[in-house]
């Protein structure tokens, strides 16, 4: 009966391997099914802070695993020190052991749902956070022009992404992140089509981002109202990176600019001419500039 002393090995090691095969499988699955973020594999160019984001990024996961190994270290080596004396002759399986094993399958199914959930939620912040980046290094450039940029300005609950003062207007650039599907080709542009109210994806078409744009613009003019004592027209507008935007002669012709910033994406806030004279641009970045909390 030798071979029962290492049943706590088999058991620690049996649950590792069984956590590691589904694990990587469901990494096999979702790959083959995601769809592709449109900038992958393209030069965007030198992101503020992307490697120092990996950086901690990479040190985030040693500090986790370096975590777990210091919490399992003793109940894993007690067990096998248990095991190692255990009378195994007088060991049956009954009642008592199948609730074990029905509070085993719970508990992994728990953690199972929840490693997927966080999975995607890391993966859509990801491309959240390269998103706007790349919008905000494009909207940068416009500086040179006469442009004004502010990035995430705090509105309460709620962040505006950018914010644009350019010589022919004030904006509130929303970014959002799609990815195409899979059956797109790398090689293949991804399209998005905007009719004024809708923006059509290849497989999915939405309407929030159009409302939450205009919300926040009506909320960024309402504040700039309260601030200078005068109306400022505030227009919306929504940053696709990566995506190549067909407008419908309504979605030319609406209230809210769709647009990619890459390439010369961004230069449409500079087209037109001056309406807002430097000395009031300058008023509207001060009123903005004071939403940003002070460090002391």
């Amino acid at each position: 009966m030798k071979w029962q002393m290492f049943i706590g090995h088999a058991v620690f090691l049996g649950s590792a391997l069984i956590t590691l095969a589904i694990v990587l499988a469901l990494k096999v699955m979702r790959k083959s099914r995601e769809r592709r973020s449109p900038l992958h594999g393209k030069q965007i160019g030198h992101v503020p802070g992307q490697q120092l984001l990996d950086r901690i990024d990479k040190a985030r996961d040693e500090l986790g695993f370096s975590l777990g190994l210091m919490i399992l270290a003793l109940p894993m080596l007690f067990l096998i020190w248990a095991t190692l004396r255990i009378d195994w002759t007088k060991v049956g399986v009954g009642a008592n052991e199948l609730v074990f094993l029905v509070g085993w399958a719970l508990f992994f199914g728990y953690g199972f749902w929840q490693y997927q959930r966080h999975s995607r939620e890391r993966d859509q912040a990801r491309d959240g956070l390269l998103a706007e980046r790349v919008t905000g290094t494009q909207l940068n450039r416009l500086v040179a022009q006469g442009c004004i940029v502010m990035h995430d300005l705090p509105c309460g609950d709620f962040n505006i992404d950018h914010v644009v003062i350019a010589p022919r207007g004030v904006f509130a650039v929303e970014t959002k992140s799609f990815r195409k599907p899979k059956n797109v080709a790398p090689s293949e542009s991804a399209k998005v089509g905007f009719d004024g109210e809708v923006l059509k994806f290849p497989d999915c078409t939405t309407f929030k981002p159009i409302e939450q744009s205009r919300r926040q613009a009506k909320f960024l003019a309402g504040y700039l109202r309260e601030s200078l004592g005068e109306a400022v027209r505030v227009d919306p507008a929504i940053a696709l990176p990566g995506w190549w935007v067909e407008k419908t002669e309504a979605g030319k012709a609406s209230d809210v600019f769709v647009f990619t910033p890459m390439g010369r994406g961004c230069d449409w806030f500079t087209y037109g001419n001056e309406t807002i004279p430097l000395a009031k641009r300058n008023l509207i970045m001060q009123a903005l500039a004071m939403r940003y909390p002070t460090v002391e």
